[in-house]
């Protein structure tokens, strides 16, 4: 037998097999579906539940004891402050001048296109000051100026303007009425939403402003 089998061949000298058997196969895979079946649960107050296993061996996702529609209404909750917040920080004001540093002041087109004008007409004494350096788009500041001016005399403009003070418009407010060719007192109010809940009180400062601007436009 020993010459059938070939060189190096040699039968194993204990009779147990090396092979596992049914029997021991069957036993590895009830312990191992045993631990796989563990289920793992959390209570309301956040502990861990380890004892329940499930006997068909699948490992369940571990589930949460407590009252998720109270969750999930506090989540509604929270949505809806955030919202109302977000309405609060929206009120209808014109914020150019809390934007602006407390040095700056707003100014109409035609009142910046005179200083602009200014400052070129005397360039000349200006370049002689090592201090004083101009920047790269001065002269595209003051093409735009110019082009865009509707008044020739802002001082004109502001002896307009002064009367809407009175009644507590900002000069920022102003300085939209004097940098559009408004015509209405309607479309006043729809350029500058401040104004939506003054409109009884500016309706007829308004009207003469308007009427004045008009005059000086076509003058100029």
């Amino acid at each position: 037998m020993a010459e059938k089998g070939g060189k190096g061949f040699s039968l194993p000298k204990s009779g147990k097999s090396a092979l596992k058997s049914p029997a021991s196969k069957g036993k590895d895979d009830s312990s191992a579906k045993s631990k796989r079946g563990r289920k793992v649960q959390f209570d309301s107050e956040g502990s861990l539940d380890t004892n329940s296993t499930k006997s068909n061996g699948k490992a369940d996702i571990p589930s949460f004891k407590g009252d998720l529609g109270k969750a999930g209404k506090g989540e509604k909750a929270g949505s809806a402050g955030k919202s109302q917040k977000a309405k609060a920080l929206d009120p209808l004001e014109l914020r150019v001048e809390q934007e602006l540093s407390t040095k700056s002041t707003c100014m109409m087109d035609c009142e910046a296109a005179d200083i602009l004008q200014g400052i070129q007409e005397n360039m000349v004494v200006l370049s002689d000051d090592p201090a004083i350096k101009l920047p790269v788009s001065f002269d595209r500041g003051l093409a735009y100026g110019q082009r865009i001016r509707l008044y020739d005399n802002p001082q004109a403009v502001e002896q307009i303007l002064g009367p809407l003070k009175q009644h507590g418009v900002s000069d920022g407010e102003l300085c939209m009425i004097a940098n559009f060719p408004l015509e209405s007192v309607d479309e006043v109010f729809a350029f500058v939403p401040s104004f939506k809940n003054r409109k009884s009180k500016l309706r007829v400062p308004l009207e003469n402003v308007l009427a004045e601007l008009t005059k000086l436009r076509k003058a100029a």
